[in-house]
């Protein structure tokens, strides 16, 4: 099993695709510490909300503000293409008629085919958050941070923020977490992904299909009239983590966010294996 995930890891990490997301993931973290940077400077009174008004006080709080820009859309849509392009890339290419030629059973190629597209998801989460730590300690240094008492985080949480001060260390260990736990927030993703790359031949429709899921999944967990329905959806919990910031504490709701991925991750995860192991492969 390692040998065939260093074998596929070495596969997809070689692709020049993978070049040009390395660029923009390091590329777009450096240009929005930039625009806080602008916007600080200009003393017109508009320096941001939530985050990015908080980014301003230290660049170790800079990667919690990336993370928030870019886990919305555009880490969605790498991670779809990761995970999407397991199966149906081999397929789409025709070769994967060839891999299975190997003396290794579907499943065991599928669940490292799904590890590596995995391994990838947080190297780019890890990558975005190194990038904007980087470029933020540089441009702000490295000093602890104060959130004074206001209500403009009340609209995220629901009560009145009393403030608080985060020290270097604490904003250094929840940034990890942080990180961590967006990272993990794409295990959903990975598994559907997983299962769509198996249900198609073209690696352009389980990536649209994949990244579309979350999208969709976004849109219908801000109408609030769809009530406990929306705890269903894979990124209902995906922003608990930012009341580490703006609260100073750990919502309860990331343990339920992770158990929400988990069970993704069995449901589907599965599915993809028994799929993919009675499928006909004709490419």
């Amino acid at each position: 099993m390692i040998a065939l995930i260093r074998t596929e890891f070495t596969k997809a990490a070689r692709r020049t695709r993978s070049l040009v997301i390395v660029l923009l993931l390091v590329g777009l973290p450096t240009l929005i510490v930039v625009a806080i940077n602008s916007r600080g400077r200009r003393g017109d009174g508009d320096q941001g909300e939530g985050l990015f008004r908080l980014a301003q006080q230290s660049g170790y709080l800079v990667p919690a503000a990336v993370l928030s820009a870019m886990s919305g859309f555009l880490l969605v849509v790498i991670a779809g293409t990761f995970a999407g392009d397991s199966v149906a890339g081999d397929a789409s290419w025709g070769n994967l008629r060839y891999l299975l030629m190997r003396p290794v059973p579907r499943g065991r190629l599928l669940v490292a085919k799904a590890i590596v597209a995995g391994m990838l998801i947080w190297a780019a989460t890890i990558l975005v958050a190194l990038a904007g730590l980087v470029a933020g300690v540089f441009l702000f240094g490295a000093k602890s941070v104060t959130v004074p008492g206001l209500s403009s985080f009340a609209g995220t949480t629901g009560n009145l923020v009393n403030g608080f001060q985060l020290s270097q260390g604490v904003l250094l260990v929840r940034v990890l977490i942080a990180t961590a736990y967006v990272a993990f927030g794409f295990t959903a993703l990975l598994a559907l992904g997983t299962l769509f790359s198996t249900l198609t031949d073209t690696a352009a429709s389980a990536i649209g299909a994949t990244a579309g899921v979350y999208i969709v999944s976004e849109i219908l967990d801000g109408i609030t009239q769809l009530g406990r329905i929306r705890y269903l959806f894979p990124t209902h919990y995906f922003n608990a983590w930012e009341t580490m910031f703006t609260d100073n504490r750990y919502s309860h709701d990331m343990i339920t966010g992770v158990i929400s991925q988990l069970v993704y991750l069995a449901v589907f995860g599965t599915a993809a294996i028994v799929w993919f192991r009675q499928k006909d492969i004709r490419s």
